[in-house]
């Protein structure tokens, strides 16, 4: 496992590298022909009222069963590490320790689904 200075270092350096990639390709890029797609931008509104609400329950159901199953898996990933804390088994108490990261990083994404799409939008909406 590396140190801490040496991931925060990496991470400095690969934030650095992507900023410089991204300053020196702004050129070349504004340079391209003009979007087709400028000013349009996706509404269901045109289907009705009734398939806005529709699938905007469907969409809220499905993201609501997937918060779910993602908070179960959570909390038995965080029991997995306590049952191996009190057996001291030191491979399993790793392995808990990988799944229950995997299972919180899973739960963070899908709590803020809403807001990482809205970033995503707002930044290639400019």
């Amino acid at each position: 496992m590396r140190s801490l200075p040496r991931r925060v270092a990496r991470a400095a350096s690969l934030l650095s590298a992507t900023i410089g990639t991204v300053l020196l390709t702004a050129g070349t890029a504004s340079a391209q022909t003009d979007n087709p797609l400028d000013g349009i931008s996706p509404d269901l509104g045109v289907f009705g009222p009734t398939f806005q609400s529709t699938w905007s329950r469907i969409a809220g159901g499905i993201w609501g069963a997937v918060l779910a199953v993602s908070a179960v898996n959570l909390i038995i990933s965080l029991y997995k590490i306590r049952k191996a804390r009190a057996g001291g088994y030191q491979s399993e108490l790793s392995d808990s320790m990988d799944s229950a990261k995997t299972a919180g990083v899973a739960f963070g994404c899908v709590a803020g689904a809403g807001i990482i799409v809205g970033a995503i939008l707002f930044v290639v909406n400019g």
